[in-house]
Formats: structure tokens, C-alpha cells, sequence
């Protein structure tokens, strides 16, 4: 980045910096409790009482509080999740096929969840993410892999497929199979003339073959290819109207995934593209690109961006090349950058 900024823009571009360091915290609180403390509290007589509970857990910051609007919980009814239609249709199944499983979990009475995608302050780019519990214990149905949960039928889930879920129409392409909770809710959309479901786990497949398909409406729009999901995107001759990406189960193996499928959507111009999580998949782009501003003004070289020890160096390295000649003469000009719309067109670029 070329950077010249008098030191009033200067400091507007700090609360920016500022901002994604509030937003880190806020995850890392999160990702504790979430990780190591989701059932250490028992009851709560309102949302408000959950998040002192929380707060008297996690020992949080009256600043990230604030800024995250940290204490923003939610408390959900079971009944409004159980009565989806999958769930009633589908039911808890379980079975096996080498590492993989169809199993059941639950949460627990007031365990703590995120219950939706990031709700993004489109000024300062601060990262709410919804937290919610339910009085009573929830099941849900779930497909893991070596232990891992890879596709569970949670609030998160429902949630996040509800826009996709809407957007779908004509002859739709869907990336990923997972628990085909997606695809459960599409098919019956006079909209959808058909589903192509490309999944590169043939277990996978043969599971939900076996124990889901035959529980699906209009199966006869359904066809499940075993393949690679970016490749055919590029490569195959077949037409479609839409295509839903779901290839990851969280951000941090689903960034380059994503970036790569950014890449290939110039192969199906015209076609509307919707990524599962892309708002937490964009923010943690734009706290990537915030990095690079900020070694920017650290001094850092050309030098800095030729090796990688992971992703994430690979990401930010292909940022700054991306950024290199780009002018940030003051606040709004990285205000835009960091907009959906602007990391949206770097992430189709970067590879």
C-alpha cells in the first residue's frame, strides 16, 4: 500500500486497527468458553442474568463489551428448531461408514452457542456474533469424522442456510453434501427444477444414500456426483442458474477454500454465487487486510511477503500484492477497501 496520510486521517485509520483488536479479543473470549467452559453455567432467570454468568466466567472488558455489544444474548425456544421440517421428516439416525457417523449430540440447559452468522458494523467494522441457550436440553442430529463435527442441524445451521435457502432457483448447483439440509429445503421450491450436489467423500455419499435419500421429497430432482467441487465448477459443461457453496464446516478451513471458488466464478458468468458463513469468512479477510495496512505503517518490505509458514502468511502475502499500488490517502479510502463489496472483488483476484 502507498501511504500518505496527515495525522488526523491517520488516527481515524487507528480506531479501525483498534476495532479488529477489540474483535480478536471478543473471538478468543468466545472461542474459550465455547472450547473449554460451554457448561459451567447451570441457569440464568434472563439474558441478562446468562451474561453476567458469562462475564463472571470470561472476566470480559467493559471496552470489547461495548464495542462487539458482547452482552446482546438470546435466549431460544427448543420447539421453534425441533419442528423444522428436516428434523421431523429425518429424525436421529444413527450409522456408520468408515470414520464417518450419523450420531446424535445435544446442548445442554443454558450451555452458550453461536446462533447465527456476524452481524458486521458496516462503519466500524466491529463483529457481533450472536450468542444464544436454551432453557431445556436440545438434541440435534450431526455427521462427524473422526470425532470432528462436520455438518450438525443446530440454530447456527438453520440460520445460516435461510438467505441460500431463498436464493435458490432454476437448475441449482450445491457444493458439499453434509446432512443435505440444504437440499432438503430446496427441492420442494417450484423454483428448482433440479439439484446437483457434487461431494468428494464417497462414504459420505453412500451414507446419505442409504439412510436420508429415501426420506427426501422429490428425489427425482436430486443427483449426487462424487468429484472435486472447485474443479467442476470450472470444468464441467453443464449449465446451471445458481450455486450454493458449502465445502467447509468453519472459517479457518474454509477461507482458502473460498478464495479459490472466488476464483473460478469468472467460469460461470452471470450465475449468482452464495457462500455458507461468507460475512465471517470476508471479516476475517478485512482483519488480514488491516494487517497488511498496519505492517504497511511498521515499514514492513516487499521482503516480508515472499515466504509463509501457514495459510493465514499465504492469505496476507497474496493481500499485499494485491494492495501493493494501492492508495490510502485517507480514512475512506481504507473505509472502502475493507467493505464487502471491495473484499468480495480482491478474493475473486487472488488466485
Amino acid at each position: 500500500m502507498k501511504i500518505s496520510l496527515s495525522n488526523a486521517e491517520l488516527n481515524k485509520c487507528k480506531r479501525l486497527l483498534e476495532a479488529k483488536e477489540l474483535n480478536i479479543e471478543a473471538a478468543e473470549f468466545y472461542i474459550d468458553y465455547l472450547t473449554n467452559n460451554f457448561r459451567e453455567i447451570d441457569s440464568a432467570k434472563s439474558p441478562e442474568d446468562w451474561f453476567k454468568k458469562f462475564n463472571q466466567i470470561e472476566r470480559v472488558s467493559p471496552k470489547v463489551i461495548s464495542s462487539v455489544k458482547m452482552n446482546e444474548i438470546t435466549e431460544l425456544k427448543t420447539d421453534t428448531f425441533s419442528n423444522d421440517k428436516y428434523y421431523q421428516t429425518i429424525g436421529q439416525i444413527k450409522a456408520h461408514e468408515g470414520d464417518w457417523n450419523f450420531t446424535t449430540y445435544s446442548y445442554a440447559p443454558f450451555e452458550g452457542f453461536v446462533s447465527n452468522e456476524l452481524v458486521i458494523n458496516p462503519e466500524t467494522f466491529a463483529e457481533h456474533t450472536p450468542i444464544s441457550y436454551f432453557k431445556e436440553e436440545f438434541r440435534f442430529f450431526a455427521v462427524t469424522q473422526k470425532d470432528e463435527i462436520w455438518m450438525s442441524i443446530i440454530p447456527h445451521e438453520i440460520n445460516t442456510m435461510k438467505e441460500p435457502i431463498e436464493n435458490a432457483t432454476g437448475n441449482v448447483l450445491v457444493l458439499g453434501l453434509g446432512l443435505g439440509y440444504y437440499v432438503f429445503n430446496i427441492v420442494s421450491k417450484r423454483e428448482v427444477t433440479s439439484v446437483t450436489v457434487i461431494e468428494n467423500d464417497k462414504k459420505i455419499i453412500n451414507l446419505f444414500n442409504k439412510y436420508l435419500l429415501p426420506k427426501f421429497p422429490h428425489q427425482e430432482k436430486i443427483s449426487i456426483i462424487y468429484g472435486d467441487a472447485i474443479a467442476f465448477v470450472k470444468e464441467s459443461p453443464r449449465k446451471f442458474d445458481y450455486v450454493f457453496a458449502d465445502i467447509w464446516h468453519n472459517v479457518h478451513d474454509g477461507e482458502m477454500l473460498y478464495l479459490k471458488l472466488k476464483a473460478k466464478e469468472s467460469y460461470r458468468p452471470g450465475i449468482k454465487f452464495d457462500y455458507w458463513i461468507e460475512t465471517s469468512i470476508l471479516a476475517m479477510l478485512r482483519r488480514q487486510t488491516l494487517t497488511v495496512f498496519e505492517e504497511a505503517l511498521e515499514g514492513f518490505t516487499e521482503e516480508d511477503y515472499k515466504h509463509s509458514a501457514n495459510e493465514n502468511d499465504t492469505i496476507i502475502n497474496l493481500i499485499y500484492y494485491y494492495h501493493k499500488n494501492t492508495a490510502i490517502k485517507n480514512f475512506n479510502d481504507l473505509h472502502q477497501i475493507l467493505t464487502d463489496d471491495s473484499l468480495k472483488l480482491m478474493a475473486s483476484k487472488l488466485f
